[in-house]
């Protein structure tokens, strides 16, 4: 699967932006961008940056943190720049102060913490099913 890249040791993210959507099936939708070289994330130029879309059917909780605010999570995750958590500082947050265990237990689902490192950004989802990610659009150094 292209979106595998999103897991490699050096391949760095940009966040776009988020859209909540009122298509069917989709209630966040997230824009990044991604290289393998953080200057052509820095620079944006058209051609040199994958782009891609990650939705999600629905969620939790989302945010995008300044990297300045934000620490990363000291638990086992899979992937680099796109984690996920089982457990999570954030998880063990929600469920100490909302309603989240209880919907665990009443839907019979496990939410778990999606989270994308990305240069200035942290963006982080709590959802229970996992996102659909696709690449719209390949830098020319796709490989």
């Amino acid at each position: 699967m292209n979106w595998d890249r999103l897991s490699e040791i050096d391949y760095f993210l940009a966040f776009v932006n988020f859209l909540e959507t009122p298509i069917s099936g989709v209630a966040l939708r997230i824009f990044l961008h991604g290289s393998k070289n953080e200057t052509e994330l820095l620079l944006g130029l058209p051609g040199t940056v994958d782009q891609w879309q990650v939705d999600f059917q629905s969620y939790a909780v989302y945010s995008a943190t300044a990297e300045d605010f934000t620490s990363l999570p000291a638990r086992p995750h899979i992937g680099n720049a796109y984690h996920i958590y089982a457990e999570s500082s954030l998880l063990s947050y929600l469920k100490r102060h909302t309603n989240l265990t209880e919907q665990e237990l009443t839907r019979h689902i496990n939410y778990r913490h999606f989270s994308f490192a990305c240069m200035e950004h942290q963006v982080d989802v709590v959802s229970a099913a996992p996102p659909m990610i696709e690449l719209l659009h390949a830098s020319k150094d796709f490989i």
